[in-house]
């Protein structure tokens, strides 16, 4: 199946945003003045995924109960675990080895247990990237219940994708403002990687696929809207506000930035994939390439940034550059030697029931 390049894309916008985020100094160089901005908002990168993320599925989903009129949650559920279990595992395992081998500090093995069980964004953990991980295989699992009961119930429309956004979106944003009205400050364990704090956001994605699959002309008027060069310009401004006001400075980020960022980057998402202008898709192509892989290279990244700062003094160009190019490159070859091998035995063995329906 042929991938569609304005969605990787956009993977690619948001791992080398989290990249550059997780570089964990400052320097006074013009050039880290500049990595210090995109560090600052960079942790924006994990909105665009939940977005990205909920509008993929979703489509799938829907594509599987158009075929077939029925939704089969083992296959999906089975499915996903192909395609998130095999990398996910031997990062797990590798860096376990790794920190008993040749960190300072081991890595503890109840907190091994709570990354193998997807808690870690509520409990403690060795790998702290990982929450996102557990926040996705939470949503997986119950969009595919919630998606089995609304069948039975014979809901399956816009309607009622629309009222559950509506629900996750108050959940969120009122368990945000209690902490920061209880608390007056940000805390990342309690304001960012809970859960049910960040569904809103991959359920924002989930909206974006019903209404371009059941409202077909709704989404031809949002996107012929001729304000459309306005409100994609005041997106892209709301989201450098991420770049200017750090999180620790102004906790109420956590109130607004987490329920108006997903918002923003879904309009971004649906203009830039009716967006076909040949010189731009030529321009974004090895970009694409790059964030076909981005999975395994968000995985691994703070990996070969510990490696890059063994490597190189911080604070050289060549530290930030090496780092990158070894993010990238590592996590190119983990996708070919894991991830990709296991999906293509999932399409052997567990083939989506839409295209079975289709041939």
């Amino acid at each position: 199946m042929k991938r569609n390049l304005q969605l990787d894309f956009l993977r690619f916008m948001g791992v080398i945003l989290v990249v550059i985020h997780h570089v964990p100094f400052h320097d006074t160089t013009v050039f880290g003045a500049f990595i210090s901005v995109i560090q600052t908002g960079g942790w924006s990168g994990v909105d665009l995924f939940f977005v990205l993320s909920g509008y993929l599925i979703a489509g799938l989903i829907i594509k599987e109960y158009e075929a077939n009129q029925t939704f089969n949650i083992r296959l999906f559920l089975i499915r996903r675990g192909f395609k998130i279990y095999p990398a996910y595992y031997f990062y797990l395992i590798y860096q376990f080895w790794y920190s008993a081998n040749f960190a300072k500090y081991p890595q503890q093995l109840n907190r091994f247990f709570h990354e193998v069980f997807f808690i870690t964004n509520y409990t403690k953990n060795n790998n702290g990237h990982l929450w996102s991980i557990s926040v996705e295989e939470h949503f997986y699992v119950l969009l595919a219940i919630a998606f089995v009961v609304l069948i039975k119930l014979k809901k399956v429309n816009l309607k009622s994708m629309l009222v559950l956004y509506l629900i996750l979106l108050a959940i969120g944003v009122f368990g945000r403002a209690y902490n920061f009205l209880t608390y007056h400050n940000y805390n990342f364990d309690r304001d960012y990687t809970p859960s049910h704090l960040r569904f809103d956001a991959m359920f924002f994605g989930v909206l974006i696929a019903f209404v371009a699959n059941y409202k077909k002309e709704l989404m031809q008027r949002i996107l012929k809207n001729k304000y459309r060069p306005l409100y994609f310009t005041l997106c892209l401004l709301f989201i450098s506000t991420n770049f200017i006001y750090g999180r620790w400075d102004t906790p109420w980020q956590a109130i607004i930035s987490l329920s108006l960022n997903p918002i923003c980057f879904g309009y971004i998402m649906i203009c830039l994939i009716d967006y076909h202008n040949p010189t731009f898709l030529k321009i974004i192509k090895p970009l694409s390439y790059i964030g076909t892989y981005s999975y395994s290279i968000y995985l691994f990244h703070i990996h070969f940034l510990v490696l890059g700062l063994k490597l190189y003094p911080y604070g050289l160009a060549v530290f930030y550059i090496s780092y990158v190019t070894f993010a990238f490159v590592g996590g190119i070859i983990v996708s070919k030697a894991i991830e990709y091998p296991f999906l293509k035995i999932r399409e052997r063995y567990f083939p989506n029931r839409y295209k079975l329906k289709k041939v």
